[in-house]
């Protein structure tokens, strides 16, 4: 008995053949589609773990950064200025709007 059909004769496959290799090409689907969720699986949690790195709530006195795509253009450069030029770390404690 071969596997997948594979026979000199095929029109001698009996129904016990048939089904076994039924059986083993259904498993072999159910096995590919395992790997795919194991693989999607790992995936997600790489990307939850990075999103939870990466999600940073701006405090209460930091609330412009919520609405205000400016301002945030303004701080990053503003911190990425003040390391250039001291090569010091910079953290942004809090941050206003000016009104002219």
């Amino acid at each position: 008995m071969a596997i997948f059909g594979v026979y000199k004769n095929p029109e001698n496959i009996h129904v016990p053949d048939a089904l076994l290799i039924a059986l083993i090409a259904i498993l072999i689907v159910f096995f590919a589609l395992g790997v795919v969720i194991f693989i999607t699986y790992l995936a997600q949690k790489g990307t939850d773990t990075i999103e939870r790195k990466m999600n940073i709530l701006p405090r209460k006195e930091n609330a412009i950064l919520a609405n205000d795509e400016d301002a945030v253009v303004a701080a990053l450069t503003a911190v990425i200025d003040f390391h250039k030029e001291t090569k010091k770390d910079a953290r942004i404690v809090s941050i206003t709007r000016i009104e002219e």
